[in-house]
């Protein structure tokens, strides 16, 4: 079950579609908010940073990181991360 914060900030997200590549960023700059999958889980299971090269990132050292949520502003994603990892 999802908390009242958690959907707010949910609500606010954007979808991969929105944006453009552009290099191993996006037009516009984009963050986001990855759950580990992999087999080599350590910490924190939800992650962020610039999409898509941080969830490349994620990858490559935990096995496998899957999109949450996108945003256009980094204090956004910071905040849904914080709420998810509790």
């Amino acid at each position: 079950m999802r908390s009242a914060g958690e959907s707010d900030l949910l609500a606010k997200a954007i979808s991969p579609s929105q944006v453009r590549s552009d290099g191993s960023l996006t037009i516009p700059r984009t963050f986001g908010v990855y759950r580990l999958t992999g087999s080599r889980r350590e910490g924190r299971l939800y992650r962020l940073g610039n999409h898509p090269v941080r969830q490349q990132e994620l990858i490559n050292q935990y096995g496998g990181a899957e999109l949450v949520a996108l945003f256009l502003e980094r204090p956004l994603a910071e905040a849904l991360a914080g709420l998810l990892n509790g």
